[in-house]
């Protein structure tokens, strides 16, 4: 028996309006990187985590790696 790991196509299908809708807006702004989008997820990042700052990063790694030179 063939168990999916991931199914992506199905949870891209369930908010495809509202991807669209963003992709769309990022598109149309031309901004892509310190944007307003930019703000709004650092800072609810730093509500979610209880803290004064959250920082966005390029990805998963530099994340990982900034976590751990942090400690």
């Amino acid at each position: 028996m063939k168990v999916p790991q991931l199914d992506l196509v199905r949870q891209y299908q369930q908010i495809k309006s509202e991807v669209d809708c963003a992709i769309s807006s990022v598109l149309e702004s031309g901004i892509v990187i310190m944007g307003e989008n930019v703000r709004r997820i650092e800072g609810a990042i730093a509500d979610y985590t209880g803290n004064q700052f959250g920082i966005g990063v390029a990805n998963g790694s530099d994340a990982l790696f900034i976590a751990l030179k942090a400690l």
